[in-house]
């Protein structure tokens, strides 16, 4: 089984991964948060950053485009061949209005004409290896149907489905029923995305889809960092994932240092994970209560290492 790390927004970028990489694990990939580029432009320059090879020491990322034509592509594959990637992958998952709007992301899907242009010049042009990260479709399961042939027609190194529709964000159930009748008419490798929180749920996917041998987990891993070990079946006392955990956040902190300026600024970004990663802690709430209420680095630092010497897992 092979084990990726999802590209969240502002969640696992650069500091998350070199700290997880460090002190948790590696996954067998990891996939940085998307840059966007428009009309040969980036929209943000500052995402570029995310993939920088000083940020990147411990496990590179395969970088991720979100754009929809090939001119934005060919400014992106420059980007990476800059920094040495030699895969990117094709957003075409994003399920953010502002996004969907605008024919990014999951709103790619319900034109599959556009879709279809979009790959043979990006294949036309490429030297990178490429994948595409996917939802069923931005309305309804039925447009994932005649986008299989067009996949089909293209040498992607693999296919990430996350078996929900745009318009669902990450709310409601996910179609497991249309990602097991889908999948298997892909000519290429498939990656199961969504809903992977416990060994529970990924023993689920293997049950209904045994076929699939590599999964993507993103709030799972938020949730609890030692997810990957356990499906690993590696074995960690509890002192051992204490130790572990401290020296994680300890190497986010001072990383955020460098990238925030102002301890606000940075208390405001460790509070954006803990908002999922309190829930794996059984005093969750109480926990993120604090860390939201902190003013300091100190007040911040006492809540935190006080959740994780309490830790019980």
């Amino acid at each position: 089984m092979e084990i990726y790390l999802a590209p969240l927004q502002g969640l696992t970028d650069w500091i998350f991964r070199e700290s997880f990489s460090q002190h948790i694990g590696q996954f067998d990939k990891t996939f940085a948060p998307f840059i966007r580029v428009q009309q040969g432009e980036f929209y943000r320059p500052n995402q570029c950053n995310d993939i920088l090879p000083v940020h990147n020491t411990f496990q590179k990322p395969v970088p991720q485009f979100l754009g929809n034509d090939v001119a934005s592509f060919q400014r992106f594959e420059a980007l990476c061949h800059e920094h040495q990637y030699t895969e990117a992958n094709l957003n075409m998952g994003c399920p953010f209005p502002m996004m969907t709007g605008r024919r990014l992301g999951a709103g790619l899907l319900t034109h599959p004409d556009e879709i279809a242009a979009l790959l043979e010049g990006i294949f036309a042009v490429t030297q990178l290896k490429i994948s595409v990260k996917c939802r069923l479709g931005q309305e309804s399961a039925a447009e994932f149907e005649p986008l299989i042939p067009i996949f089909n027609q293209f040498p992607l190194e693999e296919i990430i489905i996350h078996p929900r529709l745009g318009k669902q964000q990450y709310k409601g159930e996910i179609d497991i029923d249309a990602f097991v009748r889908y999948a298997p008419q892909l000519k290429y490798p498939v990656c199961y995305n969504g809903d992977l929180l416990t060994i529970a749920d990924i023993e689920n996917i293997q049950v209904v889809a045994p076929q699939i041998n590599r999964i993507m987990i993103g709030r799972g891993i938020l949730q609890n960092p030692f997810l990957l070990s356990e499906i690993r079946k590696q074995t960690l006392t509890k002192s051992e994932k204490r130790e572990m955990l401290c020296k994680f956040h300890l190497s986010i902190i001072e990383y955020c240092k460098q990238k925030y300026s102002g301890n606000l600024h940075v208390i405001k970004h460790l509070e954006e994970l803990w908002e999922y990663h309190s829930k794996g802690f059984n005093d969750g709430r109480k926990i993120y209560k604090q860390i939201k209420k902190s003013k300091t680095l100190t007040n911040y630092e006492t809540a935190i290492f006080k959740a994780i010497n309490d830790w019980d897992n």
